[in-house]
């Protein structure tokens, strides 16, 4: 659970679409992972952008920063957690092709979608 927020399951399965944290005067969608999904809403929209994306962004194209070679790379997600991403390296462009890294809490300075 992240801290603060609200779980969304799916009402057909109960399966677990993300969280809406409190933002301002909206709420803001976040990933099973606490990411970002959108900018805040209010509640109907930001529930409807996890049902529409809370799930299908998991196996999406993604980028990692990673600092030690100062650019991003494109990933894939392989398994989340509340506050956690575990991704592999993608780009084989990469000196780390086919890696897996563990990222706590990432913001869009260490993931971004797409």
């Amino acid at each position: 659970m992240i801290e603060g927020a609200r779980s969304v399951y799916r009402d057909e399965d109960g399966e677990l679409l993300g969280y809406l944290r409190p933002a301002g005067e909206g709420w803001q969608p976040l990933t099973v992972f606490g990411y970002p999904l959108a900018d805040p809403a209010d509640e109907a929209d930001s529930r409807a952008e996890l049902e529409a994306r809370g799930l299908a962004c998991l196996a999406d194209r993604w980028s990692v920063y990673l600092p030690e070679d100062e650019d991003w790379f494109a990933c894939q997600i392989r398994e989340t957690g509340p506050d956690w991403v575990r991704v592999s390296i993608a780009d084989f462009g990469s000196p780390d092709f086919g890696a897996m890294l563990t990222l706590h809490s990432p913001g869009p300075d260490r993931l971004r979608l797409g």
